[in-house]
C-alpha cells in the first residue's frame, strides 16, 4: 500500500475513515519523504553554489561577500 497524500489523508481523517494508526503510518512516511527532499535540495544547492565559485575563480569575477554555507549532515 502506498503513502496517502497529506490532503487526502486530512479528508479520510476528517470523514473517520482511517484509524489513528492508520494516519500516524501515512504521517511518518510523508514526513520521511519531506526530509529526503530537502536533504537532497540541500545537496543540490552546496553543489550549484561550488560551480558557482569554481565559475568565479576561473573567470576572475569578484565573489559575493555573503560567504557560502555548508551542507547539512545526512541522516
Amino acid at each position: 500500500m502506498g503513502t496517502i497524500r497529506p490532503q487526502e489523508l486530512l479528508k479520510q481523517w476528517e470523514l473517520e475513515k482511517i484509524p489513528v494508526q492508520m494516519a500516524t503510518g501515512h504521517i511518518l512516511q510523508n514526513l520521511v519523504k519531506i526530509q529526503q527532499a530537502i536533504d537532497a535540495i540541500n545537496l543540490t544547492l552546496y553543489n550549484l553554489r561550488a560551480d558557482v565559485d569554481s565559475l568565479i575563480a576561473h573567470t576572475g569575477i569578484k565573489p559575493n561577500p555573503k560567504g557560502k554555507k555548508k551542507p547539512p549532515k545526512q541522516s
